[in-house]
């Protein structure tokens, strides 16, 4: 389980990420005639938005173990 919401964050990160670039360059790149899907990746944005998010504290509970470990250490020194 852990193995496939580690991956499903990566594929999910890696979709937010590009159509983050495209809603970002997309203003600028009109200048040359490009033209990018904005609308598409507006809305792909929001919605992998949202699971990604969703995703992230299924992640959080089945690493909640590892996390103390972590915080213990950074609090013991």
């Amino acid at each position: 389980m852990r193995m496939w919401v580690s991956l499903a964050l990566f594929v999910t990160w890696l979709i937010t990420g590009i159509t983050g670039v495209i809603l970002l360059v997309a203003p600028l790149v009109v200048q040359y005639g490009i033209n990018l899907p904005v609308d598409t990746a507006d809305t792909i944005h929001s919605y992998v938005g949202f699971i990604f998010f969703g995703l992230s504290f299924v992640h959080l509970a089945l690493n909640w173990g590892a996390m103390k470990t972590y915080f213990k250490r950074m609090f013991k020194k």
